[in-house]
């Protein structure tokens, strides 16, 4: 199989699928993604528990995002590289969403954050996908 490094690529793919139903599954997204962070800013704020949880935590809810905010658009994703292109080309090229909560998914994904700056993050990210849900 071809290189998947475009968003129409991931569309010819397997990987990326027009699903009438995706916008269904946003409020158990949504729901999700506020209870990881919710359990980042726990660990954070109480200092009990292992601070890499604070951070993998904070990754959970920015992909649960992630996902939501491509369900919006209509589509399903079956692995991480289409979601991230579908991202990108549905909300960050036309400036509706910053690339860099996209970077900071990335890092956090690899642990690569601190826990604050993950909690930080994820709170940002998940506040921008509710303002553009509501949308």
């Amino acid at each position: 199989m071809a290189i998947i490094n475009t968003f129409q690529k991931c569309l010819d793919s397997p990987y990326l699928i027009a699903d009438k139903d995706a916008g269904s599954r946003i409020g158990e997204l949504l729901a999700k993604a506020g209870d990881r962070l919710e359990g980042a800013l726990n660990i954070q704020s109480t200092g009990q528990g292992d601070p890499a949880d604070a951070v993998f935590l904070s990754y959970e809810a920015m992909f649960c995002c992630l996902r939501a905010l491509v369900y919006a658009k209509g589509y399903r994703e079956m692995g991480l590289r289409c979601l991230l292109l579908a991202c990108e080309s549905l909300y960050v090229k036309p400036g509706q969403f910053d690339a860099e909560h996209l970077r900071k998914f990335e890092l956090a994904q690899r642990l690569k954050l601190s826990p604050a700056d993950a909690v930080a993050s994820a709170s940002a990210f998940v506040k921008r996908t509710l303002e553009l849900i509501a949308q």
